[in-house]
Order: C-alpha cells, then structure tokens, then sequence
C-alpha cells in the first residue's frame, strides 16, 4: 500500500501539471497516472448453473417439471464441468414389483445441445435419464463450440408430505453446469473478488 506522503505528492504533482498549459498538461498527467497504476490481475471466473428439484405435494398426484435454457458460450471459455445427482426413494423396491412402467413416472432426462445441432435434427453433446437413485457424478469437457448452447430438462417424480416428518417422501435432483472463462481484475475500479470478463474487453 502506498505510504499517505506519496499520494499527496502524487496529487500535487497533479495539481502542479493541471495549472500547466496545452498538450504539456494532458502528458504529464496521463504519464503520472501511468506510473500509479497496478498491472490488471487475470483471474478464472466460473459462471454457474444450477438447477435444485425436490418434488413437493400434499397429494400422491404425479408431478412434472421441465426446463429449457440458453447457456452463452463465447472464444474465451475454456472448459464446462457438469455434475449431477438424482434421488428416487423405494425405487428399487416399486420397480421390482411393477416392472418397467416405473420409467415413465418417476424420472428425470436432461440433454444438452450445442449450437444449432437441435435444430439440425443431430444428436445432443451430453444426455443422461435417470429413473432410479443415481449417485453424483462428475463430468468435464473442454473445445466448446462458440454459441446459444441450451440445456433440456423434462422430469416427473412424486413428493409426499406426510403429517409425520419421517414419512415423508420426495423424488429431487440437482444439476450443476459451470463455465469456466478468464476475467481481469483491476485494482483501481474492483473491489476484491471482482473482474470484468476477458471477452466484454475484447469487444471494445
């Protein structure tokens, strides 16, 4: 940290350039403030999505959840860590007893599209359905295609609250999609922890 005589030193310097005239003025103000100013911190800022579903009713009725959303990437992101978790209470059980009919009442189907692929009739980059419990697990991918990719999420599952808290049942999952991507951090305008992303500065 600077010592308080050189920052007054620095404003009467300033001060002294100021009264000065022409062009002289504007170069010895902008060298000055050249020389004060740090050099900007490029640091890795990680844009999350997340998506945290606990089916919830007072009924035994059936419950649908679904999701369409658009995940912006840009030259500068450099990889995309993916996790996932599911649970379905009993599922083991209920499937044993009546078959496969249980997968399309209880489950949870999630695909992820690059750009334009969806439109194209192609394949999606990532899917996964689960429709029994499905421990956390993680993936990472990297070379992402510039873009509007979109996350799909289509599920259905059952929440029961029982008057008893210890009977209560609830179908849930959670998905997280992060982004990595560079941002810069300049001391003289950000607070700690804060940047401004790479690609906002290349765009000017």
């Amino acid at each position: 940290m600077r010592s308080r005589g050189a920052l007054i030193g620095v404003a009467l310097i300033l001060l002294f350039s100021s009264l000065s005239s022409g062009c002289l003025s504007l170069v010895m103000q902008r060298e000055i403030m050249e020389d004060i100013r740090e050099e900007p911190d490029t640091l890795e800022k990680e844009e999350e999505y997340r998506w945290n579903v606990k089916f919830e009713s007072d009924s035994i009725e059936q419950l649908q959840y679904t999701n369409n959303t658009p995940v912006i990437i840009d030259e500068t992101a450099s990889k995309m860590v993916i996790t996932f978790v599911a649970e379905f209470p009993y599922s083991n059980l209920i499937e044993e007893v009546v078959g496969n009919d249980t997968n399309e009442i209880r489950y949870v189907e999630i695909k992820l599209w690059e750009p334009g692929v969806k439109e194209s009739g192609g394949t999606p980059f990532w899917e996964i359905r689960a429709t029994q419990d499905f421990p956390f697990e993680r993936w990472e991918v990297s070379n992402l295609a510039n873009g509007n990719w979109l996350v799909e999420i289509d599920a259905r599952g059952y929440g029961w609250n029982a008057p008893i808290d210890q009977f209560s049942s609830h179908d849930q999952f959670e998905l997280t999609l992060v982004v990595h991507k560079p941002c810069v951090h300049f001391a003289e305008i950000h607070d700690t922890g804060e940047c401004t992303d790479l690609s906002d500065l290349q765009s000017y």
